[in-house]
C-alpha cells in the first residue's frame, strides 16, 4: 500500500523527486489493483505534485471509505498539512494515524519534525512537552529536552 511511504524514509527527497518516482512507479504498475489503489495513486500524485489541499480531500475520502487503512491515510493528511506549514494540524493527523495503526516509529519521526518546526515558529516550549507526553521514550526526547 505504501506508494508514498518513500517520502518519510528519505528525508532529503524533494517533492519534485518524489513526483518523478511516483510517475515511474505508476508507469511500471499501470493497472491499479482496485478502486482503493486507484484513489491512493491519485492522492499520492496530488501530494507529490504539491496540490496539497486536493490531496487532503482525497486522502480524507480514502480514510472514510477504507477504515482498515485509516492510519495510513491520516498520516498522509498530516504530511500535506506539514507541507502547508500547518504544524498543529499535521501533529493532530499524525497522532490520529498513530491511534489508527500507523507505524509508531514513523509517526515518532513525523510528529517530532512537525513539533520542532512548530517550536521554531512559535518559541513555545509547551510543544516540546506535548511531544514528550506522546512519546515519553521517543527518539527525540533528548533533543526536546535540549531545546527546552
Amino acid at each position: 500500500m505504501g506508494l508514498f511511504d518513500f517520502l518519510f524514509k528519505k528525508k532529503s527527497l524533494t517533492l519534485e523527486e518524489a513526483d518523478k518516482l511516483n510517475d515511474t512507479f505508476i508507469a511500471k504498475n499501470p493497472i491499479p489493483k482496485d478502486d482503493e489503489n486507484s484513489m491512493m495513486r491519485q492522492a499520492a500524485k496530488l501530494m507529490s505534485g504539491q496540490q496539497f489541499e486536493d490531496s487532503i480531500e482525497l486522502y480524507t475520502k480514502l480514510a472514510e471509505n477504507y477504515p482498515a487503512n485509516r492510519g495510513l491515510y491520516q498520516s498522509q493528511i498530516g504530511a500535506a498539512y506539514y507541507f502547508l506549514a500547518d504544524y498543529n494540524k499535521a501533529i493532530s493527523f499524525y497522532t490520529a494515524a498513530l491511534n489508527n495503526g500507523a507505524d509508531k516509529g514513523m509517526m515518532d519521526d513525523n510528529i517530532w519534525e512537525a513539533t520542532e518546526a512548530l517550536f521554531k515558529q512559535t518559541g513555545e516550549k509547551a510543544h516540546l512537552d506535548n511531544y514528550k507526553l506522546l512519546f515519553p521514550e521517543g527518539n527525540y526526547v533528548k533533543k526536546a529536552e535540549k531545546l527546552h
